[in-house]
């Protein structure tokens, strides 16, 4: 009924199987503290220092006469997306009851 390959199969699921286990009661914290070192090095100070040269090119973008409100409405919607985030989120999670 089963022939040698079927058999290697099965016997192969079964030690998944059974090595799962432990593999299952590890715990997320790695990958837990490495997301929250990237969101706080792309919302911190790295993130400051890009809002700031933003501006200062709608600066020089406006010194040139080349400004337009499309533009400013770029740089000002980039900024709140990336500084607020985190508040954007909490506040789709509280109210969807998480």
């Amino acid at each position: 009924m089963f022939n040698r390959s079927s058999l290697f199969k099965v016997l192969l699921l079964l030690s998944f199987t059974f090595f799962a286990r432990e593999a299952v009661a590890q715990s997320l914290q790695p990958v837990t503290t490495t997301l929250q070192a990237l969101i706080s090095i792309l919302t911190g100070p790295i993130a400051s220092m890009l809002a700031i040269l933003a501006v200062i090119s709608c600066g020089f973008l406006a010194w040139s006469g080349r400004f337009t409100w499309g533009i400013a409405g770029s740089v000002i919607m980039g900024i709140v997306l990336v500084f607020g985030s985190t508040q954007i989120v909490a506040f789709f999670q509280s109210a969807l009851g998480h």
